[in-house]
């Protein structure tokens, strides 16, 4: 099997910081723009301050998912380092990646099995929140998102 080093990680610490600060001054969005965050930065305070998911820590060696299973929930990785497995090939996810988000939005099998390499807290995002939530919608909004999802697992 190719092992590759960690293959996507976000500087978890300094954002969770800057999320954190921002949140406390009214000028807090003019703050966030002015460090010139990328768009994974900004999807990972989004998401890692949100109050709505639950946190959770997964010890070494859990199985998050296996090759052909469908995904419950989707996670984003808060800290420590999960091990990908895709047909011959091993990567590594750290802070910042969303395991499961697409698939599982659109109801597809994992093409990938993932375990914890080290202690990984996560946020959990369960798919029953998402679709009734996703219900209210409007049609035109729902098709979008569809679409994109679509797009983002061609890649």
């Amino acid at each position: 099997m190719n092992e590759n080093p960690l293959k996507f990680s976000v500087d978890a610490e300094r954002l969770w910081k800057l999320g954190q600060n921002s949140l406390q001054f009214a000028d807090g969005e003019n703050r966030l723009e002015s460090e010139s965050l990328k768009s994974v930065d900004r999807f990972f305070i989004s998401l890692a301050s949100c109050t709505l998911l639950n946190t959770s820590l997964l010890l070494p060696g859990k199985k998050i998912i296996e090759y052909g299973e469908k995904f419950q929930m989707a996670y984003l990785v808060l800290s420590g380092e999960i091990q990908i497995v895709q047909k011959t090939q091993s990567y590594k996810l750290g802070a910042g990646s969303v395991i499961g988000l697409s698939e599982g939005m659109v109801g597809l099998a994992s093409q990938f099995s993932a375990s914890t390499l080290t202690a990984v807290q996560v946020k959990m995002i369960p798919f029953h929140r998402v679709d009734a939530a996703i219900k209210f919608l409007p049609t035109e909004l729902r098709e979008i998102l569809r679409t994109i999802i679509k797009r983002n697992l061609a890649n």
